[in-house]
């Protein structure tokens, strides 16, 4: 499409008639004010309480399991390459 175009298409002549809606200031400040009241109304992060929170085991746990899915990774990786490459 190029710029000669828009002017025979019926669909952005159609565009073209439409007429701009805008929000009344009254409107547009009560839309702004209940938004920082939703805003302000929720609850802050709690992840951090809950990291805290958490014991070394769980902690630890957490770390095996990671490093456990890291080598499982990597070993199937490198018997994939040992049997299609070499």
């Amino acid at each position: 499409m190029n710029p000669s175009d828009t002017h025979d298409d019926p669909i952005m002549d159609a565009l073209r008639e439409l007429h701009r809606c805008d929000v009344s200031a009254v409107r547009a400040r009560r839309l702004r004010e209940r938004c920082h009241r939703s805003l302000a109304a929720q609850q802050p992060l709690t992840r951090g309480r809950q990291d805290r929170a958490t014991t070394l085991s769980r902690r630890t746990l957490r770390v095996a399991v990671g490093a456990w899915c890291c080598v499982y990774l990597f070993e199937t990786l490198r018997r994939a390459a040992a049997f299609y490459w070499f």
